[in-house]
């Protein structure tokens, strides 16, 4: 039996990070920002192409018809809902992730975060040679760089003291979020918040190791 490790400074960083929901009002230091930006610039990429991007959403107006937009797709599901057989289901799972999605606009940090439209990946480019059927596998190296990029972000503002959250929710509520935010070339795959927290969560609960290893 191997002798166990003390906890790492990182371990124990990955170990207290919680997805932060609630924050102070006071702006972080455009220098902490900056930090983490580049901690995400640091992510491994295919063929270092660093294909991802953060657009900072500052402007009142972007906020206002981003938020309009959140509201306008959380009627239309209610809408459509309504003579479903599971319809009041489907509606508190609606509710749910539009509560877990309009608090981002009250983030004293707010980024859209995508890849961007030219990157064509290994799978892409066998696609428009007519080699392989067009498919998930396109996006695949894309979202893990994605996912990445924010791990290093989060993780560099968990150390500052800054609490972060990723959000996929208002991607499913807001269908024209380029179109909103004035972007072609890049397509936007989730949104974080930062920002001093406001609230201390409690650890959710983990699977073992056990749980989500398996040997074939």
């Amino acid at each position: 039996m191997g002798i166990k490790p003390d906890k790492s400074f990182l371990e124990d960083l990955i170990n207290k990070r919680r997805s932060i929901r609630k924050y102070k009002p006071d702006n972080p230091p455009k220098e902490w920002i900056e930090t983490m930006l580049h901690c995400a610039l640091m992510a491994p990429s295919p063929s270092n192409s660093q294909p991802v991007r953060f657009i900072r959403i500052s402007s009142t107006g972007k906020r206002e018809k981003l938020y309009q937009g959140l509201n306008s797709g959380k009627e239309e599901f209610l809408r459509a809902i309504q003579h479903k057989k599971e319809a009041k289901k489907l509606k508190n799972w609606i509710n749910t992730y539009y509560r877990y999605s309009e608090f981002m606009f009250k983030a004293p940090i707010l980024f859209a975060v995508g890849t961007i439209t030219s990157y064509k990946s290994f799978s892409k480019r066998m696609f428009e040679e007519g080699i392989i059927r067009h498919d998930r596998r396109e996006e695949t190296s894309l979202d893990i760089t994605v996912g990445l990029a924010l791990k290093g972000f989060i993780l560099k503002g968990e150390e500052l003291g800054l609490g972060t959250c990723i959000l996929t929710g208002p991607m499913v509520f807001i269908p024209n979020i380029e179109e909103i935010l004035g972007i072609h070339d890049v397509r936007i795959k989730c949104f974080i918040t930062a920002g001093f927290p406001g609230e201390k969560p409690d650890m959710p609960p983990r699977k073992s190791i056990a749980e989500i290893i398996s040997e074939i």
